[in-house]
């Protein structure tokens, strides 16, 4: 888990004192590097400038507006924030047994629930050389291709790192799977009769469990209201009721 940060942070400055005219944008508006975003009079007694015009130092999205127009204004404070998220970064901590399977450049993928069913791709880019002497954790960051700027700056994701690949391994969906007196369990359907089976879980994602133990390709699982099943119970499958799933091998990820 972490929170989405930008690539870069830029603090906007005026290089002259003196009192904010304008601000030529608002927040949230895409800006090109040079673009104006706000205009500062210098106001000395006597003397005429033109409007002093503030630049942004990159290209980005105006995160904030620190001033309104007639707040005084100096080089020592920032008037504007402004982030570049074509990129953007998360950065979270790994328990010190996987901390060995970790490169950098291995494929890592993001999910937040503004975007249901989606995942957003991204690579491993830094893994911390020391761990926490506390936790035993190691800090990683992870960055994530954003051109159409649907992740911001704040935002709560899970993660996903591929550590490795398996193929033809049996999946199932997660809510396939009931926890019974510590054990997991499924319930498969055999002529109409549901069978209670233990099963021994492998990987997992935020959908599916590598099934190691306990089923075989082509059973049929109760993936709905099976927590009203028993075994040996009778069962006719039904459409929006008892509904199966048949066991599939597919390549996984873990």
């Amino acid at each position: 888990y972490g929170y989405i940060e930008p690539k870069a942070e830029v603090n906007v400055i005026s290089k002259v004192s003196g009192k904010l005219v304008k601000n030529v944008v608002e927040e949230g508006d895409e800006v090109r590097k040079d673009q104006v975003i706000a205009y500062v009079n210098q106001d000395i007694p006597g003397v005429r400038f033109k409007h002093y015009p503030v630049e942004s130092p990159i290209n980005g999205v105006v995160a904030k507006l620190l001033f309104d127009p007639g707040a005084m204004v100096s080089p020592q404070f920032p008037i504007a924030t402004v982030v570049d998220i074509d990129k953007v970064r998360v950065k979270t901590s790994v328990i010190e047994k996987d901390y060995a399977k970790l490169k950098v450049g291995e494929i890592a993928r993001v999910y937040n629930d503004a975007y249901p069913g989606r995942w957003f791709k991204g690579k491993l880019i830094k893994i911390a050389p020391t761990l926490d002497q506390l936790s035993h954790t190691a800090e990683i960051e992870i960055e994530i291709d954003n051109p159409k700027h649907l992740l911001r700056p704040g935002m709560f994701v899970r993660i996903e790192l591929v550590v490795g690949r398996k193929k033809n391994v049996p999946v199932v969906s997660k809510n396939c799977v009931l926890k019974r007196l510590g054990k997991d369990i499924v319930f498969v359907v055999e002529n109409n009769i549901a069978h209670k089976k233990e099963v021994k879980l492998g990987y997992y994602d935020l959908y599916k469990y590598e099934i190691l133990e306990g089923l075989k390709p082509a059973d049929l699982v109760v993936a709905e209201q099976q927590a009203i099943l028993q075994d040996g119970t009778k069962v006719s499958i039904i459409k929006n009721l008892a509904k199966p799933t048949r066991i599939e091998k597919e390549e996984g990820e873990k």
